[in-house]
This record gives structure tokens, sequence and C-alpha cells, in this order.
């Protein structure tokens, strides 16, 4: 009950009270407190990856009363622009089935070897097969241009066209809460084949790693583990937009957006010598923090 995370954190009670002369009967009472399973979030910042940024996202992870959750964000800055809506039916037509999809659209000019375009959509199939153990099969279509490029090493018919994907993945989740998570593992695996059609093609493992643990009063320990793998399919090139990097706040805090990696020298059509990532075909990181809340009425945490 408590990791649907409809319900405010230790107002769930549950009583076990057996009817006058019935002792082989227990009923089982269940109280709760709803908290708001909606939220809106607008935001403007700076960060030194992006410049200056606007925010905005629209999400109910309880739509209709049904559990099912849908996404709306919206993400402008200077060099990176998102759009993308998200449903998930978690149980589908009354049934253990999940069903979900979601499409999206993403201007980048992060990466300093290239500007690229994205546009896709994918839809989601998912069923349990032990406690807390969920298997799920997904198919992407995903459509990418890349311009601007600065690193003369890129082929531009490489990285250009249609990548049409499946991928399957194995998720156990034993959190207490999903979207505030104190104690428990979360653990991930998942193989991804790309070749459906398409003009690209890949195969990618990834294995992912978490666990929560209360240390003292609110004080909680997290960590993560992650590990990368893509292989090529019949030596058709892997394009550099799916290479792994490392750096920024999304995985390596500390490091500049793509500050590890393979790096080569490249000269440009100018004649000046400029050192690019190059993407790898593996990666693996690890975190280790400690978080405590700030202000929970604001729902902020320092880490």
């Amino acid at each position: 009950v408590q990791r649907l995370g409809f319900f405010e954190p230790e107002s769930i009670v549950f009583n076990t009270i057996s009817p006058k002369d019935k002792e082989d009967v227990i009923d089982v009472e269940i109280t709760v407190k709803e908290k708001n399973t909606g939220q809106i979030s607008l935001g403007a910042g700076y960060s030194t990856a992006t410049g200056g940024f606007f925010q905005a996202s629209v999400s109910q992870n309880n739509f209709r009363g049904l559990g099912q959750n849908l996404t709306f964000s919206l993400n402008l800055a200077k060099t990176q622009n998102t759009f993308s809506i998200d449903f998930t039916e978690p149980y589908f037509l009354d049934t253990k089935w999940s069903l979900g999809g979601g499409v999206f659209v993403q201007n980048n000019d992060t990466s300093s070897s290239y500007s690229e375009k994205k546009k896709g959509m994918n839809v989601r199939l998912g069923y349990p097969i032990y406690t807390y153990t969920n298997v799920y099969g997904t198919y992407k279509l995903e459509d990418t241009k890349i311009k601007s490029v600065d690193d003369p090493s890129i082929d531009v018919n490489v990285e250009n066209g249609l990548a049409s994907s499946i991928q399957t993945s194995i998720v156990h989740d034993r959190r207490d809460d999903r979207s505030d998570p104190r104690k428990g593992i979360f653990l991930n695996y998942s193989v991804e084949y790309t070749g459906l059609g398409g003009d690209k093609k890949w195969v990618k493992n990834e294995a992912e790693a978490r666990a929560y643990y209360p240390v003292y009063g609110d004080l909680i320990f997290r960590s993560r583990l992650y590990g990368g793998r893509l292989d090529e399919v019949n030596g058709q090139a892997i394009p550099r937009t799916e290479k792994f990097t490392l750096g920024g706040a999304r995985n390596l805090r500390g490091y500049q957006y793509e500050g590890v990696g393979p790096l080569k020298e490249a000269t440009k059509a100018d004649g000046t010598k400029v050192t690019f990532n190059q993407g790898g075909q593996f990666m693996t990181f690890t975190t280790l923090e400690l978080q405590h809340p700030l202000s929970r009425e604001a729902g902020l945490k320092w880490v």
C-alpha cells in the first residue's frame, strides 16, 4: 500500500478485528490519508552544461483515481529543448498487464561535436513474474538528424536516419516508496536490439543497481551502480549519438558534460586543432550519497 505512492508517509494503519463468535474470521481495516498525487512544476535557472533554462511539467500519478500515470514535460534552454508526453495504464483491461507509451521531440546542442534533433515514440508492455519483479517489453521508433558538425571524424550518413528497436528488461523493485524511497533496493537489467527495419543496427546491454538505507533519523544513504555495453551488428558502425560519455549532472558530477571518455584530437575545416570525445562502447560508474530533507513542505533535499 505504501509503495503505491498515493498516501502520506506513516499515515497507513492496519487493524485486524475478529467478529464476535467468529474466531476463524479476521477483518482487516486499513486507514490511509491521501496525499496530492498531481504535480505542476515550473522552474528557471542556469546550468554550465545548458546555459539558462526554463522547465515546466505537469504529472498525475493517480490519473482519474485509477493509478494511471500521465506526464507532460517541457524544457527550454540555450543548448537543449525537449518536449514529451507519456502515459501508463498499470492494469490494462483490469489484468496484471501494464500498457504505456509516449512521444518526444528533442533539439540538443550540448555536445561540442555536433547538434542533433530527435523525435520518436515508444510503446511498452509489462507483467509481474514474481513478488516485486516485473518484465517489460518496449518498442521504440526514433528519427535522428544531426547538424552543425564540428568533429570531422563524424560520418553524417551513420548518424542520420531511423532507429527501430525492441527492448526487453527485468526489474526487481523493493523500495518502500517509488517516488521518494527511504529504504530498499532497485535492480534493472535490459537488452535492446536495434535493427527491426530502419537504417541503424546495434545491441545494447545495460544493468543498474540502486540501494537506499536509513542511517539516522531522516538521514538516508543511497547508492547507484551502472554498467552499459554496445556491440556492433554485422559490422555496421554505431552512431556517435548512441555511444557512452561521462560528465555532468546526469551521471558524473564535478566533470564537464562529455568530459570523460575516449578523447581524440581532430583538425577542423579552418585548420584549428580541437579535442573531441569520441564516445565509448562500454561505460560504468557509481555514486555514493547522503540525503536529508531541507524543506519538507517544498519537497527540497540536500545531497
